[in-house]
């Protein structure tokens, strides 16, 4: 019995540190990153955007909505990897680099001959080959592979990730090819959701989750500063959540927020920094983003503040979780930053007056321990199970 407790002990352990962990890369010093094509980089997706049980895992490199193009490994290092699936990252090859990163590179359309000519050896439709470091050595600029639409692809593009080698956590690849991709446009807030705690907050007078938009700014500029005139009012305790996408010049697309704040009265309560993701903490995009809304609404409103029992190394709060507490008859100044890689950044600022109203004190919420331990079994999959799962 002592010893069935201290496994159960121990792995409670492993569950709580797994995610909140930032495992750092196995470097044998810098190495230079260069573009994975001869042409100038586009992008329909970036690293962290919010996807219903995942984060979007790597950036999407437009090519120009055809198949053909010459992929090349963007680092010294060497081919680790190759695999084909139907399904996933279709045809998709990795390439393990000295300072402890992979990348990968998917939906290829085929590989570079002397990976392919493995691949016709086995005669199979799906197969995962792996090599040694000696086999396959190569240099920045080398072509390994010619780009495609195959797997889980809406459209010919390259997906590109990098992870750490030793652990699988996804890093974002702006950090290494964030120089090559022009960008001048701000990220721009659409609405704010204000999520009042049950029996504890109260927000315009309800005390169900409400929505609020910020109008039409212009989003083509490199900063920007948005005042609503509109005062609100509060009392209690309240956490609140926004809807925002990040642009870029000369593409319709838009993009996932890689940085956002939240300040009161010019104190952070609140930050995320969507720069590395643990593959265990995966489905944590749930959590933070209302996916009952998303469900009905299709737009992510990504939560400022922290649900109990999240992991997740990318949120940042005070002693409060992020809820922020209307507790004076006083107007509360709220400022939402928002910024992307290169430091474009727009702030968004209302003004919510307190208002005492009479509450009606704290109300479990019944299912609130059986949707940690789905949590908890959400990140129960070994390290590397979503290797194959696509973007």
């Amino acid at each position: 019995m002592l010893r069935c407790g201290f496994w159960l002990l121990a792995v409670c352990f492993w569950l709580l540190v797994s995610c909140s962990e930032e495992p750092t890369a196995n470097s044998q010093g810098p190495i230079a990153y260069q573009s994975p094509v001869d042409y100038e980089i586009t992008l329909a997706g970036n690293f962290g955007e919010p996807r219903p049980w995942h984060f979007h895992g790597g950036i999407d490199i437009k090519t120009g909505n055809v198949e053909g193009k010459r992929i090349y490994s963007i680092a010294d290092g060497y081919v680790s990897r190759i695999t084909v699936n139907m399904y996933g990252f279709g045809n998709a090859i990795y390439v393990s680099h000295p300072d402890g990163h992979t990348s990968v590179y998917c939906h290829l359309q085929r590989f570079a001959d002397q990976y392919e000519a493995q691949l016709q050896r086995t005669g199979k439709d799906t197969l995962s080959l792996v090599f040694p470091e000696t086999k396959y050595p190569v240099h920045a600029g080398d072509l390994i592979a010619i780009s495609g639409n195959t797997g889980h692809s809406t459209g010919p593009h390259l997906h590109l990730e990098i992870h750490d080698t030793d652990t699988w956590v996804m890093r974002d690849p702006m950090a290494y090819l964030g120089h090559l991709i022009a960008d001048t446009v701000a990220p721009q807030a659409h609405s704010f959701m204000a999520i009042p705690v049950q029996g504890e907050g109260v927000f315009n007078g309800g005390s169900d989750k409400q929505t609020f938009g910020f109008g039409m700014p212009d989003i083509k500029k490199q900063h920007t500063t948005w005042t609503l005139s509109r005062p609100f009012t509060a009392w209690g305790r309240v956490g609140f959540a926004l809807w925002a996408d990040d642009y870029a010049q000369d593409t319709y697309h838009h993009y996932g927020i890689r940085y956002m704040q939240l300040l009161v009265d010019g104190r952070e309560v609140f930050h995320s920094d969507v720069d590395s993701i643990p593959i265990s903490c995966q489905r944590e995009v749930n959590l933070w983003g209302d996916y009952q809304h998303w469900r009905r609404n299709r737009t992510w409103y990504m939560k400022a503040y922290k649900e109990p029992g999240m992991r997740l190394p990318i949120l940042h709060t005070d002693i409060h979780r992020g809820i922020v507490h209307f507790k004076e008859q006083r107007p509360y100044h709220l400022t939402f930053l928002l910024r992307d890689y290169q430091g474009n950044q727009s702030e968004w600022n209302y003004t919510v007056i307190g208002e005492p109203r009479t509450l009606k004190g704290s109300r479990h919420n019944t299912p609130l321990l059986l949707n940690r331990y789905l949590l908890f079994l959400q990140c129960l999959w070994p390290r590397y199970s979503f290797r194959d799962s696509g973007q």
